[in-house]
């Protein structure tokens, strides 16, 4: 177990590329999930003495250009949202996906002690590595959205109220867990918006129901994006007007200012995930 004020090493399997729009106010994937995990990270410290702070450093990788860590002397990794189409991957010219699944099964299975956390197309993309299924839903999600969280959901991230307030940009689901893997929130039109692993010692059914630490927690995933913000929402939601129409742009944009829990919620529980708390 790590003491407080110690390092962590995150590798970021980076799965796409912001549009120019998005990058030219808001940085590229590595500043955009630095500043979550920044953010997140800051009221933790605050309750700390100087010695005892905690610090990051948040490694990327090119996945698309098939590019992975040489080592494994990380804490975490984190994969991240993407345009393309997770269940694609046996398609031409998705030869990396296929890579990055296989890839995502053997650290799962083979380096336990590092703890893995899917955004979106990386939740999509932990889902098919572990057994479960990826599809194409009846419409997009987007903006600012309620989810219902789970009673484990709710464990989790420390919301007694059982809402999760978070972005969502996704036509993509995951309407079957892996097995071993238990939903920690849904919406109206997906069944799971996030799931958990717990490590192998705290892996039975009855976890759930059963005292555990966040540490307890091997893999994290969120269908939604926690990364995002107002600002790259009414962005992607201005370049996308034509995919999603006009009604459901319009439905978006009235709620992207809405309340937002990927700081406070989710980027806590990822730093609970790994012993920072």
């Amino acid at each position: 177990m790590h003491k407080p004020g110690t390092h962590r090493r995150i590798a970021l399997l980076i799965c796409d590329v912001p549009a120019d729009t998005i990058r030219e106010q808001h940085g590229d994937y590595t500043r955009i999930f630095g500043a979550l995990l920044e953010e997140s990270l800051k009221p933790i410290n605050e309750t700390r003495s100087a010695d005892l702070q905690t610090t990051f450093t948040l490694e990327p990788f090119d996945v698309r250009a098939q590019v992975y860590p040489g080592d494994d002397e990380y804490d975490a990794m984190l994969i991240t949202g993407s345009a393309s189409t997770a269940h694609e991957y046996e398609q031409p010219g998705r030869e990396w996906m296929k890579k990055l699944i296989e890839y995502v099964r053997i650290v799962a299975t083979e380096k336990p002690r590092i703890k893995i956390f899917g955004i979106c197309f990386g939740h999509q993309i932990v889902a098919l590595a572990m057994g479960g299924t990826c599809v194409r839903n009846t419409r997009f999600e987007v903006s600012a959205t309620k989810l219902q969280l789970t009673e484990l959901g709710k464990r989790v991230y420390g919301v007694e109220s059982g809402v999760l307030n978070i972005h969502l940009m996704n036509r993509d689901h995951v309407p079957t867990e892996p097995p071993s893997f238990h939903v920690l929130a849904s919406s109206s039109q997906s069944p799971n918006h996030g799931m958990v692993l717990f490590s192998q010692s705290e892996s039975s059914k009855d976890a759930p129901h059963s005292n555990f630490r966040l540490t307890d927690i091997h893999i994290l995933t969120s269908q939604g994006h926690p990364e995002f913000t107002e600002s790259i929402m009414h962005l992607l939601l201005h370049l996308r007007r034509e995919l999603l129409g006009p009604e459901l742009v319009h439905d978006g944009e009235s709620r992207a200012g809405n309340q937002h829990d990927g700081v406070a919620v989710i980027g806590k529980a990822i730093w609970g995930v790994m012993g920072v708390e």
